[in-house]
């Protein structure tokens, strides 16, 4: 990739990473503050406790997942009506001031509850019209034959964001036990960094300047119907983020419920599975080489079933460590590998 293009990609790269890295951090954060008022409601030993844990994370979760479900079609409409460099900085905007209430609910609630909830849904939403055109740029800054490895640094620093993100929530929510609302202060600044780099993305048109979201939902369902390897991608794609929240969800569970790990280091195992992802994400790129490689997605979508399978029959009874190559609709499927401690 010439330098050029590397400049091109510099910006986004990074506005991709601090976003992500908030949306995952504040998600971790609100499911912890969720098990803690668990733990003070019923104790750590009750027998319902890890039910109790499991519905509260499942809860953070969804509250985060349902805006991008809900929102993803109009913030398609969004992306093509609107430059999406445009769109971008409007979202990193409100991903500021959504930080910014998040430090205030945790100043005023600092156990969490319905404000810090409403925070991460209103993330939820950012993320889901933020999407369409930090992906959807991607070719309008590129030629077709970089797009690929393009893509791969592009899904490589989203789950880099990801381990980061992942790993200091936690941290930082046990680091500060009297004062959560520095959390959402040190989230915010961050939020400030990602719109500044979103201010270096190179200056594109509106892919379009007629059509709602009607003509979108058509043009959509057309486009599905005449590509068969488009409809296997996106139905790959859905198994795969499902699958990959449930894991992520149980795993989170179980550190905290059957580990008792403290909250510092609570996201480590979440941490190491995201990063044997982004791994997977750069391997699918090299791979591709300069085109679309569609053969990765069978491959994929096997070795992750095969090792999703060996997981949930040989459940650690401790974590050693936790190596994922997971798939995306550009990397490569999940390899899931507990070291030690079978049952």
């Amino acid at each position: 990739m010439n330098r050029e293009h590397r400049h091109s990609l510099r910006g986004l790269l990074a506005t991709q990473f601090l976003g992500i890295f908030n949306d995952n951090a504040w998600k971790i954060v609100v499911a912890l503050l969720g098990i803690r008022s668990v733990v003070a409601e019923i104790g750590p030993s009750a027998p319902a406790f890890e039910t109790a844990a499991q519905t509260q994370t499942t809860l953070a979760f969804a509250v985060f997942a349902l805006p991008l479900m809900l929102a993803s079609l109009p913030a398609g409409v969004l992306a093509d009506r609107m430059s999406k460099r445009s769109v971008i900085i409007l979202m990193k905007i409100l991903e500021v001031a959504f930080m910014a209430a998040g430090a205030v609910a945790l100043l005023l609630h600092p156990s969490g509850g319905l404000p810090v909830l409403l925070v991460l849904g209103f993330m939820g939403v950012h993320s889901a019209l933020l999407s369409p055109a930090k992906y959807g740029i991607l070719p309008e800054i590129l030629p077709h034959d970089r797009l690929s490895a393009g893509n791969g640094l592009f899904e490589l620093s989203n789950f880099l964001a990801i381990i980061a993100g992942t790993y200091a929530g936690g941290y930082l929510l046990g680091s500060v036990p009297e004062a959560h609302w520095i959390v959402g202060a040190a989230f915010t600044g961050i939020a400030i960094l990602g719109f500044l780099a979103s201010c270096t993305i190179p200056a594109v048109p509106p892919a379009r300047s007629a059509g709602g979201l009607a003509a979108t939902t058509r043009g959509a369902w057309a486009a599905l119907r005449a590509d068969r390897i488009l409809r296997l991608a996106v139905l790959g794609s859905v198994f795969f983020w499902t699958l990959a929240s449930l894991i992520g969800q149980q795993v989170l569970v179980y550190t905290k419920v059957v580990l008792g790990l403290p909250d510092t280091v609570v996201g480590g195992p979440l941490a190491v599975v995201a990063a044997g992802t982004g791994l997977g994400a750069v391997l699918a790129g090299k791979l591709s080489a300069s085109k679309v490689e569609y053969g990765l997605f069978p491959l994929g979508a096997l070795v992750f079933g095969f090792f999703t399978l060996l997981l949930g029959i040989r459940w650690p009874a401790s974590i050693g460590a936790t190596v994922s190559l997971a798939s995306s609709p550009c990397s490569i499927p999940s390899v899931i590998w507990p070291l030690s401690g079978w049952r």
